[in-house]
């Protein structure tokens, strides 16, 4: 119960309180000025430009005879260190200007390619090169950052050696004291048959890693006879559930699992220490998918190696611990994926879901099997066994019940074996892979009715919020996914970009990166050959580094190629309205380079038919189609044209030349008439990449915002009465414009601009004269009703062309087929407890 504190004193005045606000906000911003400029200093001082520094200011005492007295500069430099050590502070995020130099990009750079050799060397080209000495000599520094941080990235080491309780941290306990919590949202119970010190282990670090804020601790001691029983005496808010008499892990779980309260169960065991964000991680897991039944974490030994990443049920019903003693980085162990089974050292479920299936089976009294036995009821009742690797938990094994399975309670291992394979024979026979063979298909419960797996390969993890092409793969990695399909992903940089890494492994996808794969992927490739149903290659330029190899494999899956648009076009478009005589042959290299291609492959797709007809002239035996560019679902869509503002908007990254060209034609030639009939019309340019002189016209009429996370990009769609893509060159469906069709924002585009978009006339304002382009912004500015006229067309439209029943059809159609969904029980449906 909070106590409520009231001040003696007369009540302060608002001048007052905002006096004292005032100097609060003053003393916090002068403390952050003088972190900014201590850290600069103690930066400065561990550069090598420092240190050269240090080494005159010594020379010059020696000359000086001064040698011991400290320069300001000196002083000025201890000062910051005390100041880091008295305030903890970490220096590393300050945003020194050395950083955004030439020179430092430029090491960051060839660092890169040191750390990277393999990755980097089969990327390279002359026109790479190029354009990368075209970025370090003419880009302005905050651009260049920009540029070198999306395409060289610094690597970090992601992985933590496991963070264990000290023996001391044991032996010095007077209490453990967890929060008394009236509606619990997990209740952890923990089994424990003696073993006293373990237990306190356990304890001492869910008090540590945990936030505990929701959470209710129970106990189910199975009668100990050790130290055990004093429990009570040591710890405070935590339910103990003593046995009168020994009855084994099964029970002791059942029994203890009828006092918790929570909506979720977890049981861990006591011979585990947690680590940082376990629990978090597999509460996000259920959040995300609903269809997730049970959730286990990674298992670590307690030196850092791998103990287990989720299990595999073989026909025989003997059982592996996927990963045992390998490398708990390597990209094969860091995806979300299902299960055959999670161990019971730390399982999670709804507690009534535990509830509906009646806990263990208590035929594997008193141990083993059951949480195998577990995981098949969950996925008999319709939901899934999900392995969540963001959660860590060591795993003391051995300690509870030894490792010999000849003796003590470890027989039970064997003899529970038979019990389980004679209850679930049948689903092992027709769900499960003979001992041993086709590891990869049975990590990923990939049986032979079940699944198919695509490998794609693109230029890099797709970073969805910042280019439309990204954004166009991730949303079909998504659907591939949502239809049940085993995903894997290959990066041509092999480089783990955050946070879309992170964001694919979450979702169920097995991402290929580091320096072993760049090096090993060939052989990755063929190993799992058999396994892998389609590969599905992006872009002209990543396609001719992976295709001939591909093509030498004595079997191969399917070859589909997705161009995104025809490079040669875009850039003969470009050499035709600049007269370059440069771009026109670099257009005929392109097109040599993306015929070749797409007479190699099985399927070639482009989002535009224009580009579909026009393949199919020059090459008209190859296979080649149109795909929806994106999937728009309708529910996604904003619903009205109330409360908008007179904004003009763009959204395109500034690194793409017809985005730059497009817009400064829109600001030169077409802006100023609309701001001649209505000053009070304002342009907002949105994209990342926008270079200095796009910046330097950020003013009253123009505000020019650089990238925006997504919320403030949607917070602009919802603001503004028009959209513009105003391009002059370019190739492919665009996918800003989509983007607005989906923000139910009318758009005033090009005949590029629309290029490729069926019946494009018929929702968008098309037209390529600077004097119209005009007249068609003012009169969606300032007519609102003619603007919620325009949007009601939209829905049609998009059922008609960009639906999710028509990604569907194309992938199962064009990439799959067969795909059997297996039967399950109805997840409502309440099961027997046999």
């Amino acid at each position: 119960m909070g106590m409520e504190f009231k001040s003696n004193s007369n009540e302060r005045q608002p001048e007052q309180l905002e006096s004292i606000e005032d100097h609060r906000n003053k003393s916090n911003y002068l403390f952050h000025l003088l972190n900014e400029s201590y850290g600069k200093v103690y930066k400065f001082d561990k550069s090598v430009l420092g240190k050269v520094v240090f080494a005159l200011e010594f020379l010059y005492s020696l000359v000086t005879f001064r040698v011991g007295r400290k320069s300001e500069f000196r002083q000025l430099v201890e000062l910051s260190k005390k100041h880091k050590e008295i305030y903890k502070l970490d220096y590393s995020s300050v945003d020194s200007d050395l950083k955004r130099g030439r020179l430092n990009s430029s090491v960051q750079v060839l660092r890169y390619f040191a750390s990277h050799p393999i990755s980097s060397l089969r990327l390279i080209s002359w026109y790479r090169v190029k354009r990368l000495a075209l970025a370090l000599f003419t880009q302005d520094k905050t651009s260049l950052k920009q540029w070198v941080d999306a395409r060289f990235p610094e690597e970090r080491q992601s992985f933590v050696v496991p963070e264990l309780i000290s023996k001391a941290e044991i032996d010095g306990i007077a209490l453990i004291d967890f929060p008394d919590v009236d509606q619990p949202l997990v209740s952890i119970v923990v089994p424990v048959y003696n073993n006293y010190k373990t237990t306190l282990s356990c304890l001492l670090a869910l008090k540590k890693n945990t936030d505990l804020s929701q959470v209710e601790i129970i106990i189910g001691d199975d009668c100990s006879t050790d130290e055990t029983i004093s429990l009570a005496n040591i710890t405070k808010n935590v339910v103990i559930c003593r046995q009168r008499e020994n009855v084994g892990f099964v029970e002791n779980c059942n029994r203890a699992a009828k006092v918790a309260r929570g909506e979720f169960l977890l049981l861990l065991n006591n011979d585990t220490n947690v680590q940082a964000g376990w629990l978090e991680a597999l509460l996000a897991t259920f959040d995300s998918d609903k269809s997730v039944g049970m959730a286990g974490p990674m298992f670590l030994f307690e030196d850092g190696s791998l103990q287990e990443a989720g299990g595999i049920v073989w026909k025989d019903a003997s059982a592996w611990n996927y990963g045992r003693s390998c490398d708990p980085n390597e990209p094969e162990f860091l995806y979300v994926r299902e299960a055959d089974y999670i161990s019971g050292a730390c399982l999670m479920l709804k507690l009534e879901l535990w509830n509906d299936l009646c806990g263990f089976d208590e035929r594997y009294r008193p141990a083993y099997y059951e949480d195998t036995d577990l995981a098949f009821k969950v996925r008999e009742y319709g939901l899934k066994v999900v392995y969540q690797p963001l959660s860590k938990v060591v795993h003391f094994e051995g300690l509870s019940n030894g490792t010999d399975v000849g003796s003590g309670l470890k027989k039970y291992q064997e003899i529970n074996k038979d019990v389980f394979y004679e209850k679930w024979k049948n689903t092992l026979a027709t769900k499960h892979f003979a001992n041993g063979q086709s590891v990869f298909d049975a990590k990923d419960r990939k049986t032979a009715n079940k699944k198919a797996t695509v490998l794609i390969i693109d230029h890099y993890v797709p970073f969805w919020d910042k280019d439309a092409g990204s954004r166009s793969t991730f949303l079909y990695i998504e659907e591939m996914l949502r239809l049940g399909m085993c995903v894997k992903f290959i990066g041509a940089n092999f480089f783990p970009h955050q946070p879309y890494t992170q964001l694919l492994q979450n979702m169920g996808v097995e991402v290929l990166y580091g320096e072993k794969c760049a090096r090993g992927w060939k052989q990755w490739v063929r190993s799992q050959i058999n396994n892998i149903d389609v590969i599905y290659l992006h872009r002209p330029h990543i396609t001719e580094v992976f295709i001939d190899f591909l093509l030498e494999l004595p079997k191969r899956p399917k070859l589909i190629y997705f161009g995104h648009d025809l490079h040669f076009l875009r850039t003969q478009r470009e050499a035709k309205l600049k007269s370059d005589q440069k771009l026109f042959a670099k257009a005929e290299d392109w097109k040599k380079r993306e015929l070749a291609i797409c007479s190699k492959v099985d399927q070639v797709f482009y989002p535009s038919n224009v580009e579909v007809d026009l393949i199919k002239e020059m090459l008209p035996e190859v296979n080649v189609d149109t795909i929806p560019l994106y999937m728009i679902e309708q529910d996604d869509i904003a619903l009205s044209q109330v409360n908008r503002e007179k904004i003009i908007l763009f959204v395109g990254g500034f690194g793409h030349p017809p985005n730059m060209d497009g817009i400064k034609w829109f600001i030169d030639e077409v802006f100023p008439l609309v701001l001649k009939e209505d000053n009070s019309v304002k342009l907002h340019l949105v994209g990342s990449e926008a270079p200095e002189t796009l910046l330097k016209l950020d003013c009253q009429n123009i505000r020019v915002h650089g990238y925006l996370v997504e919320d403030q990009l949607l917070d602009l769609y919802r603001r503004a009465m028009v959209s513009i893509v105003p391009l002059r060159f370019g190739a492919g469906v665009k996918g800003k414009v989509l983007e607005a069709l989906k923000m139910n924002l009318p758009v005033v585009t090009t005949t590029v601009g629309a290029e490729g978009l069926p019946e494009a006339s018929s929702v968008f304002a098309v037209t390529d004269d600077f004097q119209e382009f005009a007249n068609l912004v003012l009169q969606r500015v300032s007519d609102s009703k003619r603007c919620i006229e325009i949007v009601k067309r939209y829905e049609n439209y998009i059922n008609s062309y960009f639906s999710r029943a028509r990604v569907t059809r194309v992938i199962e159609d064009k990439f799959f087929v067969n795909q059997t969904n297996s039967t399950t029980r109805n997840r409502n449906q309440k099961t027997n407890c046999q």
